[in-house]
């Protein structure tokens, strides 16, 4: 089915990332249960609407938040048992998902922004709408070297 915003393939989710993380691996992942999904970032067009979402598991925003500032792999493995993120770790989380707008964005697409990343239970209804009207969805598996594994789920209007 077709989207308004082209959904990435691997090598582009590799390129893209690959930036940030040292040593990322990417392949097509499974279906990101919706009851693993800790985080989702909104991603709204120029009218302010919702158009796309970037959910992600609690191990993907641990793993990926202390990689990016390169704080210890321990200090995303407690936060993964805790089921708590460090500020930092949130604030990196909200720079991945702004970087992560290129995913979605190409020459002939419509524009698009980050709005905000939320916890998925708190994810406003017109987003939440799109996690069950998506026209398009596209789940990847991640391993960021040192840090481990997470799973992103790209949902497209």
């Amino acid at each position: 089915m077709s989207t308004l915003y082209p959904l990435p393939d691997v090598m582009r989710v590799k390129t893209m990332f690959g930036i940030l993380f040292d040593g990322l691996e990417v392949k097509p992942g499974p279906k990101l249960d919706a009851a693993a999904t800790a985080y989702a970032a909104v991603f709204i067009a120029d009218d302010g609407k919702p158009v796309a979402l970037c959910a992600c598991d609690l191990p993907f925003a641990a793993n990926g938040g202390a990689a990016l500032s390169m704080l210890p792999p321990g200090i995303a493995k407690d936060s993964i048992k805790t089921k708590e993120l460090t500020d930092v770790m949130l604030a990196n989380l909200a720079e991945i998902m702004n970087i992560g707008t290129r995913l979605l964005i190409t020459d002939t697409s419509p524009h698009l922004k980050l709005d905000k990343v939320y916890p998925v239970a708190a994810l406003p209804p017109a987003a939440k709408d799109i996690l069950g009207g998506a026209k398009g969805r596209v789940d990847f598996a991640l391993t960021m070297a040192k840090y481990g594994n997470g799973q992103i789920a790209l949902l497209s209007l």
